[in-house]
């Protein structure tokens, strides 16, 4: 298949230079979690919505995509910092994160699509616009 690239799809290089980075991730929801999963977002821990900031995380949304009688979370976020990978592996490494992906990744369902070691599926930008 081919790709196409232009102004309004950029290349994976062109991606990787621009400031903030996109970033878009799918997951499934378990179905009996869908309620708690609902309740631990209403009121996200102060220590982890501190972890994401520092680690240069803005414009962060999950949303839930009811998809023939499943249900997926689509993640949304920017990076604005200039080392992605470290500034990952900070949330990666902190005690807190840790803790709370132990309350979410019971309710999650990883698509068999995703890459080695990542829990969420990265989904491909096909078009941004932004005037």
């Amino acid at each position: 298949m081919n790709t196409f690239y232009g102004p309004t799809n950029q290349s994976p290089e062109e991606k990787r230079q621009q400031s903030p980075r996109r970033f878009t991730t799918m997951i499934e929801l378990k179905p009996e979690k869908e309620l708690y999963y609902r309740e631990l977002h209403a009121n996200v821990w102060p220590s982890v919505l501190k972890r994401i900031e520092e680690s240069q995380i803005r414009n962060y949304s999950i949303s839930i995509a009811p998809i023939s009688g499943k249900k997926y979370l689509v993640a949304h976020f920017e990076y604005g910092g200039d080392n992605f990978e470290a500034d990952m592996a900070k949330i990666a490494q902190d005690p807190e994160t840790q803790r709370w992906w132990k309350e979410t990744d019971p309710c999650q369902i990883p698509l068999p699509e995703r890459q080695a070691g990542e829990q969420w599926l990265n989904l491909e930008e096909v078009f941004f616009y932004n005037p």
